[in-house]
């Protein structure tokens, strides 16, 4: 998939101007770059919620608070979507071990059971395209590896930002940093250390 963005919250403040990005269809992409950096505002221009030049992609955001409705629960969620739950959705369902707390009200969640819910109603609406905005800052690691591993599976394109650079290293080998507007970095390497990865951070981020 290609980008070209061009974008600012004011005409003679550009935060994108003739931004040019690219991501393999079909695979995972971890944007990483310091708090700031723009990652947020990119996933939401991808996503149509904020207007820019790019055409709308379709693209289902899933952002760091999760963007659920505070007083629906997970299965009302669901319900409303009207999408069928399918094999990927079932599967995260028992992992994430959502049964817990499907029938809670959101504002009655924990913040990382509300990323949990918010990613399920992502599975669950079938898209081909998902954006999640630092999906690992509330979760335990279980939960963490567990989501790595679901994210693996799933079979579409998918952009995820984080500050995680273990598990940015363990998601994917399609890296990207984020700086001052541009890509300043993008992994060539079919698999990157940790160590490897702080490095380039230091460098590029």
């Amino acid at each position: 998939m290609v980008f070209d963005i061009t974008f600012g919250y004011k005409k003679k403040d550009l935060i994108f101007d003739n931004f040019h990005f690219e991501i393999p269809d079909g695979e995972i992409t971890v944007l990483c770059g310091h708090n700031g950096a723009g990652k947020t505002t990119l996933l939401k221009i991808i996503s149509g919620i904020l207007p820019s030049t790019l055409k709308n992609t379709g693209g289902w955001f899933v952002p760091a608070s999760g963007g659920l409705i505070r007083h629906f629960s997970l299965a009302e969620h669901i319900k409303i979507l009207g999408a069928e739950t399918n094999e990927l959705y079932q599967e995260a369902f028992e992992l994430l071990g959502a049964k817990e707390f499907e029938k809670k009200r959101v504002s009655k969640l924990s913040a990382g059971q509300t990323v949990m819910a918010s990613v399920l109603t992502a599975f669950a609406s079938n898209r081909d395209f998902l954006l999640l905005d630092e999906p690992y800052a509330s979760l335990d690691p279980v939960n963490a590896e567990n989501l790595t591993n679901l994210l693996k599976k799933r079979k579409g394109t998918t952009i995820i930002t984080s500050h995680d650079l273990f598990l940015t290293a363990e998601t994917s080998s399609h890296i990207q940093f984020l700086k001052n507007g541009k890509i300043s970095w993008i992994n060539d390497k079919t698999d990157i250390t940790v160590d490897e990865l702080k490095e380039k951070y230091k460098e590029f981020a």
